[in-house]
């Protein structure tokens, strides 16, 4: 396997989970009745913060593919860590700015 096929997905997922961050910005957000309306950037802290830290398993993810030895638990390990913020951190970004699913009745 060639090395960028080794760091293509990793790419992928922190590129997608990016421009879904960048997307969710524009989401209008909903104002309960009984608290204020959150600041219209709630959502910029929680997409930098998630954002930046899935810059640290996709290093690890790029640096395990350019080694020559089989490092399979750290290939593991960071894709699990960068999923992992990846869900987090779209639901941090979402929920972050009062956005709910409405209930149709």
């Amino acid at each position: 396997m060639s090395l960028s096929a080794r760091m293509l997905p990793a790419i992928v997922i922190l590129l997608a989970t990016w421009v879904l961050m960048w997307l969710a910005q524009s989401i209008p957000t909903l104002c309960a009745l009984a608290n204020p309306c959150p600041a219209p950037d709630v959502r910029v802290a929680p997409a930098w913060l998630f954002g930046g830290l899935m810059i640290v398993p996709t290093l690890g993810l790029i640096l395990a593919a350019r080694a020559r030895q089989s490092w399979g638990w750290v290939r593991t390990l960071s894709y699990i860590v960068l999923v992992g913020l990846a869900v987090v951190g779209l639901g941090a970004v979402l929920f972050s700015g009062g956005f709910t699913v409405p209930l149709v009745l």
